[in-house]
This record gives structure tokens, sequence and C-alpha cells, in this order.
């Protein structure tokens, strides 16, 4: 009975030992992993979005903001990759390396009203049409 007490006592012991250490490892270990992420944005601490400035930056509601062709023009490279298509504005920038005909045809666009060279690739496809309107951003205006 003796042994049967002393096995008791030291798998109590082991167990007690071990929930101990359960919230003492949660606790080390929701601190290291606090430590390493930052801790979320609040909403109230969110930065504001962006919207269209003298340099022609995009706003993520796009279609209520209006650009002019100097505004498009200073978006002009393959990291950054505007163009006016039937008065509205597109920023291409994502769709160069998406582009089924090769990123050569959409960066040659890039800061250029490209209507023409659009509807003489495209005119008559639906699919380009709706790939297109996702990337618009605004109008173009005078």
């Amino acid at each position: 009975m003796r042994q049967y007490s002393h096995h008791m006592t030291l798998r109590t012991g082991i167990v007690l030992a071990t929930l101990a250490l359960v919230p003492l490892a949660a606790c080390s270990g929701g601190a290291a992993a606090t430590s390493a992420a930052p801790a979320p944005a609040s909403s109230s601490a969110a930065a504001p979005a962006p919207s269209a400035s003298a340099t022609g930056a995009a706003s993520p509601s796009g279609s209520s903001q209006s650009y002019t062709m100097a505004d498009v023009a200073k978006h002009n490279s393959q990291t950054d990759c505007w163009a006016a298509i039937d008065g509205d504005v597109y920023d291409l920038t994502q769709w160069i390396s998406r582009h089924p005909g090769g990123p050569d045809k959409i960066i040659g666009l890039c800061g250029t009203d490209a209507t023409s060279a659009f509807h003489n690739q495209h005119d008559d496809q639906a699919r380009p049409n709706e790939q297109l309107a996702s990337f618009k951003v605004g109008t173009l205006t005078d």
C-alpha cells in the first residue's frame, strides 16, 4: 500500500507541476508572440484613405476622382503605370505582369491616352473591357 501511495503522490506532483507550467508557458508564449508581431491598429487610429493630389495619387474609391492628362503622364513607368482610355483613367501597374499579350504591350501605354491602342486590340471583346474596369481610378478632365 505504501508503494501505491508513494506512486500516487508522485503522479499528483507531476500533474500539479504540469498544470502550473501550462499558464506560465501560455503567458510567456503570448508575450513572445505579441512582441514579435505589432498589435493591429484600432479603427480610430487607422491611417486616412488616400485621395487624389497634385501628383494624381489613386483613391481607393476610384471613379469619383478626376485627373488631367498631365496627371496621367506622371505615371509612365513599369512600377507606376496609368493610362487614359475612353475618358477614364486606369492604374495598370498590377496588370503589366499578368497581361496575356506580355508586359511590353502595357508598358508602352504607361502615361498615355491608350484609347486607340486598346480599341485596335480589344474593341469587340467583352473580357478585356471587364478586366479593364477593375483598374479604374477616375475620369479624365481637360
